[in-house]
């Protein structure tokens, strides 16, 4: 089953975006914690635990190891972006789409375990694009 074969999504009018995706992939990882067996992974989503080992671990090898997979799934779903390729092949829009979505969510589930909400991850990106453009303007 992919992103295809959902043929409808409520999205409430009104509802924050960010916020629905938050809630709804918070109710998904506690039923995915049940699953793996490791329903205690919640209770390190505090930005103070990430001086622990074994949480930072915990990130590297089951957050941030997936987001790779994830990223790299769609990198390889992106058939025609290599520059020397002569040939083009179909890429398969859907499967592009799943991947994003993938990626996104672990890059949600990222933020639940460090403990950054949606506010937070707001104020954070926003900052960073003004870093980014002062950077483009200076020529950094």
């Amino acid at each position: 089953m992919d992103i295809s074969d959902v043929t409808k999504v409520e999205i409430p009018k009104g509802k924050d975006k960010l916020d629905l995706i938050f809630e709804t992939q918070l109710e998904a990882e506690k039923t995915f914690a049940l699953v793996e067996g490791f329903p205690e992974r919640f209770v390190f989503g505090k930005l103070e635990n990430l001086n622990h080992p074994e949480i930072c671990k915990h990130i590297q090898q089951n957050i941030l190891w997936r987001l790779t997979e994830e990223i790299h799934e769609l990198s390889i779903a992106l058939k025609n972006g290599k520059n020397w390729r002569q040939s083009k092949y179909f890429t398969d829009i859907n499967e592009a789409l799943d991947e994003l979505a993938d990626i996104q969510l672990y890059v949600t589930n990222l933020c639940f375990a460090m403990g950054v909400d949606q506010k937070m991850l707001t104020e954070i990106v926003l900052k960073k694009i003004q870093v980014n453009l002062a950077r483009i303007r200076s020529k950094y």
